[in-house]
Protein backbone atom coordinates (compact mmCIF):
# COMPACT_ATOMS: atom_id res chain seq x y z
CA UNK A 1 0.00 0.00 0.00
CA UNK A 2 1.26 3.48 -0.82
CA UNK A 3 1.13 4.51 2.69
CA UNK A 4 3.16 1.55 4.27
CA UNK A 5 6.80 2.71 5.37
CA UNK A 6 10.19 2.49 3.62
CA UNK A 7 11.95 -0.57 4.47
CA UNK A 8 15.49 -0.19 5.41
CA UNK A 9 17.91 -3.23 4.89
CA UNK A 10 21.16 -2.32 6.34
CA UNK A 11 23.82 -5.17 5.45
CA UNK A 12 27.27 -4.23 7.10
CA UNK A 13 29.72 -3.73 7.27
CA UNK A 14 30.65 -5.75 10.14
CA UNK A 15 32.14 -3.82 12.92
CA UNK A 16 31.15 -0.10 11.04
CA UNK A 17 29.22 1.48 13.11
CA UNK A 18 25.44 -0.31 12.81
CA UNK A 19 25.03 -0.44 16.74
CA UNK A 20 25.18 3.76 16.82
CA UNK A 21 22.61 3.58 13.39
CA UNK A 22 20.29 1.19 15.16
CA UNK A 23 20.53 3.40 17.99
CA UNK A 24 19.80 6.76 16.01
CA UNK A 25 17.01 4.83 14.03
CA UNK A 26 15.36 3.29 17.26
CA UNK A 27 15.29 7.10 18.79
CA UNK A 28 13.60 8.84 15.66
CA UNK A 29 10.68 9.87 15.75
CA UNK A 30 9.60 9.13 11.91
CA UNK A 31 11.21 5.40 12.22
CA UNK A 32 9.46 1.72 13.94
CA UNK A 33 12.16 -0.48 14.88
CA UNK A 34 11.41 -3.75 16.75
CA UNK A 35 13.38 -3.83 19.99
CA UNK A 36 16.05 -6.15 19.00
CA UNK A 37 18.61 -4.76 16.28
CA UNK A 38 19.50 -7.83 14.06
CA UNK A 39 16.77 -10.32 12.59
CA UNK A 40 19.51 -12.56 10.75
CA UNK A 41 16.22 -14.17 9.13
CA UNK A 42 17.58 -13.98 5.50
CA UNK A 43 20.95 -15.58 6.51
CA UNK A 44 19.68 -17.73 8.66
CA UNK A 45 17.34 -19.55 5.92
CA UNK A 46 19.53 -19.32 2.88
CA UNK A 47 22.71 -21.02 4.74
CA UNK A 48 20.29 -23.06 6.69
CA UNK A 49 21.75 -21.80 10.12
CA UNK A 50 18.68 -22.54 11.71
CA UNK A 51 20.12 -24.61 14.36
CA UNK A 52 23.02 -21.74 15.51
CA UNK A 53 20.01 -19.18 15.26
CA UNK A 54 17.46 -21.01 17.82
CA UNK A 55 20.58 -21.00 20.48
CA UNK A 56 21.53 -17.50 20.36
CA UNK A 57 17.51 -16.89 20.57
CA UNK A 58 17.27 -18.56 23.64
CA UNK A 59 20.36 -17.79 24.97
CA UNK A 60 19.23 -14.44 24.32
CA UNK A 61 15.69 -14.89 26.07
CA UNK A 62 17.33 -16.44 29.01
CA UNK A 63 19.64 -13.11 29.72
CA UNK A 64 16.17 -11.03 29.18
CA UNK A 65 14.31 -13.41 31.68
CA UNK A 66 17.08 -12.47 33.95
CA UNK A 67 16.84 -8.87 33.61
CA UNK A 68 13.46 -8.64 34.13
CA UNK A 69 13.27 -10.81 37.20
CA UNK A 70 16.12 -8.27 38.50
CA UNK A 71 13.64 -4.99 37.58
CA UNK A 72 10.47 -6.72 39.04
CA UNK A 73 12.31 -7.18 42.32
CA UNK A 74 13.26 -3.65 42.39
CA UNK A 75 9.99 -2.49 41.36
CA UNK A 76 11.28 -0.82 37.83
CA UNK A 77 8.04 -1.25 36.08
CA UNK A 78 9.36 0.43 32.77
CA UNK A 79 12.12 -1.53 32.61
CA UNK A 80 9.80 -4.63 32.83
CA UNK A 81 7.61 -3.26 30.33
CA UNK A 82 10.23 -2.49 28.00
CA UNK A 83 11.99 -6.47 28.66
CA UNK A 84 8.66 -7.76 27.93
CA UNK A 85 8.73 -6.18 24.28
CA UNK A 86 12.40 -7.66 23.93
CA UNK A 87 10.63 -11.25 25.22
CA UNK A 88 7.79 -10.96 22.75
CA UNK A 89 9.96 -9.83 19.55
CA UNK A 90 12.83 -12.94 20.25
CA UNK A 91 9.47 -15.62 20.42
CA UNK A 92 8.09 -13.52 17.16
CA UNK A 93 11.53 -14.21 15.57
CA UNK A 94 11.50 -17.83 16.62
CA UNK A 95 7.98 -18.06 14.69
CA UNK A 96 9.05 -16.26 11.05
CA UNK A 97 12.10 -18.61 11.55
CA UNK A 98 10.42 -21.47 11.54
CA UNK A 99 8.48 -20.64 8.11
CA UNK A 100 11.79 -21.17 6.73
CA UNK A 101 11.90 -20.27 3.45
CA UNK A 102 8.38 -19.41 3.28
CA UNK A 103 8.41 -16.89 6.28
CA UNK A 104 8.75 -13.73 4.21
CA UNK A 105 5.38 -12.27 4.74
CA UNK A 106 5.87 -12.90 7.76
CA UNK A 107 8.68 -11.54 7.96
CA UNK A 108 7.21 -8.54 6.67
CA UNK A 109 4.74 -8.39 8.84
CA UNK A 110 7.02 -8.62 12.11
CA UNK A 111 8.59 -5.79 10.06
CA UNK A 112 5.80 -3.18 9.68
CA UNK A 113 4.26 -4.27 13.16
CA UNK A 114 3.76 -0.86 14.89
CA UNK A 115 4.49 1.18 12.25
CA UNK A 116 1.61 3.06 11.98
CA UNK A 117 2.07 6.50 11.05
CA UNK A 118 5.93 5.99 10.57
CA UNK A 119 8.00 6.57 7.56
CA UNK A 120 10.55 3.93 7.70
CA UNK A 121 11.15 0.15 9.76
CA UNK A 122 14.02 -1.81 9.56
CA UNK A 123 16.40 -4.88 9.54
CA UNK A 124 20.08 -3.65 10.54
CA UNK A 125 21.76 -7.53 10.19
CA UNK A 126 25.41 -7.21 9.33
CA UNK A 127 25.31 -10.77 8.42
CA UNK A 128 23.43 -10.42 4.84
CA UNK A 129 26.63 -8.67 3.60
CA UNK A 130 27.08 -12.38 2.77
CA UNK A 131 23.98 -13.34 0.89
CA UNK A 132 24.20 -14.16 -2.72
CA UNK A 133 22.99 -11.50 -5.39
CA UNK A 134 19.97 -13.04 -6.63
CA UNK A 135 18.94 -12.78 -2.69
CA UNK A 136 19.64 -9.38 -2.71
CA UNK A 137 17.84 -8.97 -5.67
CA UNK A 138 15.06 -10.65 -3.92
CA UNK A 139 15.14 -8.68 -0.87
CA UNK A 140 15.19 -5.17 -3.23
CA UNK A 141 11.62 -6.59 -4.96
CA UNK A 142 9.82 -7.40 -1.29
CA UNK A 143 8.13 -4.40 -1.35
CA UNK A 144 7.81 -1.23 -3.37
CA UNK A 145 10.08 1.00 -1.22
CA UNK A 146 12.91 -0.80 -0.14
CA UNK A 147 16.51 0.95 0.57
CA UNK A 148 19.90 -0.50 1.16
CA UNK A 149 22.72 0.51 3.47
CA UNK A 150 26.31 -0.13 3.58
CA UNK A 151 28.19 1.33 5.71
CA UNK A 152 32.39 0.75 4.52
CA UNK A 153 34.82 1.37 8.07
CA UNK A 154 38.51 1.94 7.52
CA UNK A 155 39.25 -1.39 6.51
CA UNK A 156 42.26 -1.66 8.94
CA UNK A 157 40.40 -0.52 11.78
CA UNK A 158 37.48 -2.72 10.49
CA UNK A 159 39.42 -5.55 10.63
CA UNK A 160 41.03 -5.17 14.26
CA UNK A 161 37.91 -4.58 15.63
CA UNK A 162 36.44 -7.57 14.51
CA UNK A 163 39.46 -9.90 15.52
CA UNK A 164 39.52 -8.35 19.01
CA UNK A 165 35.44 -9.12 19.05
CA UNK A 166 36.52 -12.77 18.17
CA UNK A 167 39.22 -13.03 19.95
CA UNK A 168 36.84 -11.99 23.22
CA UNK A 169 34.52 -14.72 22.01
CA UNK A 170 37.30 -17.66 21.58
CA UNK A 171 39.69 -17.14 24.26
CA UNK A 172 40.04 -20.14 27.17
CA UNK A 173 39.39 -19.46 30.49
CA UNK A 174 43.26 -17.88 32.00
CA UNK A 175 43.68 -17.12 28.14
CA UNK A 176 44.60 -13.27 27.52
CA UNK A 177 42.74 -11.53 25.12
CA UNK A 178 45.68 -9.39 24.03
CA UNK A 179 47.18 -12.71 22.67
CA UNK A 180 44.63 -14.16 21.44
CA UNK A 181 43.77 -11.31 18.90
CA UNK A 182 47.61 -11.15 17.88
CA UNK A 183 46.90 -14.71 16.90
CA UNK A 184 44.15 -14.48 15.29
CA UNK A 185 45.06 -11.18 13.34
CA UNK A 186 48.17 -13.23 12.21
CA UNK A 187 46.19 -16.54 11.32
CA UNK A 188 44.08 -13.70 9.16
CA UNK A 189 46.77 -11.35 7.32
CA UNK A 190 49.53 -13.70 7.34
CA UNK A 191 48.01 -17.52 6.90
CA UNK A 192 44.30 -17.14 5.02
CA UNK A 193 42.74 -18.52 7.76
CA UNK A 194 39.63 -17.65 10.71
CA UNK A 195 38.11 -17.26 6.72
CA UNK A 196 34.93 -16.05 8.57
CA UNK A 197 36.06 -12.66 9.45
CA UNK A 198 37.97 -11.02 6.10
CA UNK A 199 34.98 -11.54 3.99
CA UNK A 200 32.90 -9.28 6.38
CA UNK A 201 35.46 -6.45 4.89
CA UNK A 202 35.25 -7.67 1.42
CA UNK A 203 34.00 -4.05 0.24
CA UNK A 204 35.01 -5.30 -3.56
CA UNK A 205 32.61 -8.10 -3.39
CA UNK A 206 29.79 -6.93 -1.39
CA UNK A 207 29.47 -3.52 -3.08
CA UNK A 208 29.60 -4.99 -6.37
CA UNK A 209 26.95 -7.62 -5.53
CA UNK A 210 24.90 -4.65 -4.22
CA UNK A 211 25.58 -2.46 -6.82
CA UNK A 212 24.18 -5.42 -9.39
CA UNK A 213 21.23 -6.65 -7.43
CA UNK A 214 19.96 -3.05 -5.66
CA UNK A 215 18.26 -0.33 -8.19
CA UNK A 216 20.62 2.91 -8.01
CA UNK A 217 17.91 5.00 -6.36
CA UNK A 218 17.60 2.41 -3.50
CA UNK A 219 21.00 1.76 -2.51
CA UNK A 220 23.39 4.07 -0.30
CA UNK A 221 27.10 3.28 -0.19
CA UNK A 222 28.98 5.32 2.60
CA UNK A 223 31.82 5.80 5.07
CA UNK A 224 31.09 5.06 8.76
CA UNK A 225 33.26 7.82 9.24
CA UNK A 226 31.51 9.80 8.03
CA UNK A 227 27.50 9.35 6.96
CA UNK A 228 26.38 10.23 10.46
CA UNK A 229 28.06 13.27 11.10
CA UNK A 230 27.45 16.66 9.53
CA UNK A 231 26.12 16.80 5.87
CA UNK A 232 26.60 12.63 5.98
CA UNK A 233 23.83 12.97 8.29
CA UNK A 234 21.92 15.54 5.59
CA UNK A 235 22.07 13.10 3.17
CA UNK A 236 21.62 10.05 4.66
CA UNK A 237 18.00 11.24 6.33
CA UNK A 238 17.34 12.20 3.59
CA UNK A 239 17.98 9.22 1.18
CA UNK A 240 15.61 7.15 4.05
CA UNK A 241 12.94 9.62 3.66
CA UNK A 242 13.34 11.02 7.56
CA UNK A 243 13.84 14.58 8.70
CA UNK A 244 17.42 15.19 9.74
CA UNK A 245 17.06 14.69 13.56
CA UNK A 246 20.06 16.07 15.84
CA UNK A 247 22.71 13.75 17.12
CA UNK A 248 24.29 15.15 20.85
CA UNK A 249 27.40 13.20 20.02
CA UNK A 250 29.05 11.27 17.52
CA UNK A 251 28.22 7.62 16.66
CA UNK A 252 31.07 5.15 16.83
CA UNK A 253 31.89 1.41 15.87
CA UNK A 254 31.42 -0.95 19.12
CA UNK A 255 35.32 -1.75 19.58
CA UNK A 256 34.41 -3.99 22.20
CA UNK A 257 38.17 -4.96 24.13
CA UNK A 258 40.38 -1.96 24.01
CA UNK A 259 43.50 -3.48 22.71
CA UNK A 260 46.43 -1.94 20.30
CA UNK A 261 47.48 -2.94 17.03
CA UNK A 262 50.89 -2.85 16.80
CA UNK A 263 53.20 -1.00 14.45
CA UNK A 264 54.27 -4.09 12.10
CA UNK A 265 50.42 -5.67 12.44
CA UNK A 266 48.82 -2.27 11.35
CA UNK A 267 51.43 -2.51 8.07
CA UNK A 268 50.50 -6.28 7.78
CA UNK A 269 46.80 -5.60 7.58
CA UNK A 270 47.18 -2.98 5.33
CA UNK A 271 49.28 -4.27 2.88
CA UNK A 272 46.91 -7.70 3.25
CA UNK A 273 44.20 -4.86 2.67
CA UNK A 274 45.26 -2.91 0.08
CA UNK A 275 43.01 -4.36 -2.68
CA UNK A 276 40.36 -2.92 -0.73
CA UNK A 277 41.90 0.63 0.07
CA UNK A 278 42.39 0.52 -4.46
CA UNK A 279 38.77 -0.27 -5.14
CA UNK A 280 36.78 2.15 -2.79
CA UNK A 281 39.15 4.93 -3.90
CA UNK A 282 38.99 4.35 -7.04
CA UNK A 283 35.09 3.68 -7.07
CA UNK A 284 34.03 6.54 -4.55
CA UNK A 285 37.02 8.91 -5.03
CA UNK A 286 38.60 10.52 -2.32
CA UNK A 287 38.96 8.66 1.20
CA UNK A 288 38.71 10.22 4.93
CA UNK A 289 41.68 10.67 6.57
CA UNK A 290 41.33 8.05 8.98
CA UNK A 291 41.38 5.50 5.59
CA UNK A 292 44.25 7.70 4.15
CA UNK A 293 46.41 7.29 7.32
CA UNK A 294 46.12 3.66 7.36
CA UNK A 295 46.72 3.26 3.30
CA UNK A 296 49.74 5.38 3.46
CA UNK A 297 51.13 2.45 4.96
CA UNK A 298 51.09 0.30 2.15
Amino acid sequence: MSDDPAILICVGATKAGTSSLYRYLHDHPDCHMRSIKEIHYFDTVDFEDYEHQFDVLARLRSSILERQEVAQANGNAWKVGNLQRQLDDVAEMVRVLKRGQDGVSDYLFYLLDGADGKKLVGDITPGYCLLSEDRLRQMAHMTPDVRFLFLMRDPVDRLWSHVRMQAARQRRQGEEVAVKAKRIMNRVVNRDLEKHIAPRGDYVGIVERLKRAVPEDKLLIGFTEDVMTGQGLTDLCRFLGISAAPIEQEPHAHEGVKLKLSDKQRREAAEFLAPQYAYVEKTFGPLPSRWQANMARI
